[in-house]
């Protein structure tokens, strides 16, 4: 069984080597210079992955495009980072516990399609892209 940091480490390299980003700390956070890219690695069978306070405080839209890349297993899945915010982050769904930062649960979904389903309230879900790598790298490389 792979461990959390060997998961984290799926296709990890394609966002910095091929993509030019630049992982921040031990973070799913990745950025340039005008880039902003929340990357969980989903590797687990609970298919699962949150989100902190603390990251989405050093995304700045006003200065930074911001895309959510969400490394699936094999596969990537996009979406624009403010839509998903704004559609799957509502304060009132943020989780606040004793021993960890306030942050939102999702798990990924792929029935009919992938989306994310935010899990304290499993109506609010939202459709994600399938782009192949390929198609990454022309997106980015137009930006």
């Amino acid at each position: 069984m792979a461990t959390a940091r060997e998961m984290s480490l799926v296709n990890k390299d394609f966002l910095v080597e091929e993509l030019g980003l630049k992982q921040q700390g031990n973070s799913a956070v990745f950025t340039n210079e005008d880039t902003f890219v929340l990357s969980p690695s989903v590797q687990r069978y609970e298919k699962g992955f949150d989100v902190s306070d603390f990251t989405l405080a050093k995304y700045d839209p006003e200065k930074q495009q911001g895309y959510l890349i969400v490394r699936y297993m094999d596969t990537f899945l996009m979406a624009k980072l403010e839509s998903f915010i704004d559609k799957m982050m509502p304060p009132e769904l943020k989780i606040t516990k004793k021993n960890t930062k306030p942050h939102w649960k999702f798990t990924v979904a792929e029935n009919p399609a992938y989306h994310i389903v935010n899990t304290q309230n499993k109506e609010l879900r939202y459709r994600l892209q399938e782009p192949s790598k390929k198609q990454i790298l022309s997106f980015f490389n137009k930006m």
